[in-house]
C-alpha cells in the first residue's frame, strides 16, 4: 500500500517541485544504451519533440531526489479533517523513511521548503496515511511537534539543524505533525 503525504497552511503554498537538481541537455547529447537517437529522430523528424528538445537528466541519484506540493485531489477530501489550517495539499516525496541520502535528501527539502514559506509566529501541519484510509482516525499517540526556531523535536529531542533533522525524522502511517516557526 502507499503512503500519502499531506501538507496544509493558514495560506496559500506555492504548488510546485522542491530540492530536486536537474541538468536540461539536448536529447541528441543523450547516449542511451539500445536506442539509436539519429534513427529515432529521422523517424519522428515532423514531430514537436526533436533531437534539439531538452530533456532533464540527473547526474547522481541523490540528484533526482526532492518533493513535490501539489494540489488535492478531490478523492482525498476526506483528509481535510486532520488539519485546523484550511489549505491542505498532497506532499509527494521519499519521506516515510531516512535510511539513504536520496530519503534524507527528501526530507531535508520539505523542511528547507517549510522554512522559507513559514513566517516566525506561523505553523504548518503535515499528516500522513495509508491510500484509503483517509478518513479514519489519526494515531494521536504519534502526533509530534517540531519547533523550527528551538531546534526541538518532539518533547526530549534536539537537532542541531535541518540537515540534522533528516537523519532523525521521517513520517509513519496516521502520524500527524505540526512544525512551528
Amino acid at each position: 500500500m502507499t503512503l500519502h503525504h499531506f501538507i496544509g497552511a493558514d495560506k496559500e503554498l506555492p504548488i510546485g517541485e522542491y530540492g530536486r537538481n536537474p541538468t536540461l541537455k539536448p536529447i541528441s547529447e543523450l547516449k542511451i544504451k539500445g536506442i539509436d537517437v539519429n534513427k529515432r529522430s529521422q523517424v519522428k523528424k515532423n514531430r514537436k519533440n526533436s533531437e534539439n528538445s531538452l530533456v532533464k537528466v540527473y547526474d547522481t541519484e541523490e540528484d533526482a531526489y526532492g518533493i513535490d506540493i501539489v494540489h488535492l485531489d478531490p478523492g482525498y477530501e476526506a483528509v481535510r479533517n486532520k488539519f485546523t489550517h484550511p489549505y491542505i495539499y498532497e506532499l509527494q516525496g521519499y519521506l516515510h523513511a531516512n535510511n539513504t541520502p536520496g530519503q534524507r535528501k527528501s526530507i531535508k527539502s520539505l523542511f528547507l521548503f517549510i522554512e522559507k514559506h513559514l513566517s516566525k509566529g506561523e505553523s504548518i501541519e503535515i499528516y500522513s496515511c495509508l491510500d484509503g484510509y483517509e478518513d479514519e482516525d489519526k494515531g494521536e499517540s504519534m502526533d509530534v511537534v517540531i519547533n523550527l526556531n528551538t531546534l526541538q523535536f518532539g518533547k526530549h529531542i534536539k537537532f542541531k539543524d535541518i540537515h540534522h533533522l533528516s537523519h532523525i525524522f521521517y513520517l509513519e502511517d496516521k502520524q500527524y505533525v505540526l512544525v512551528k516557526k
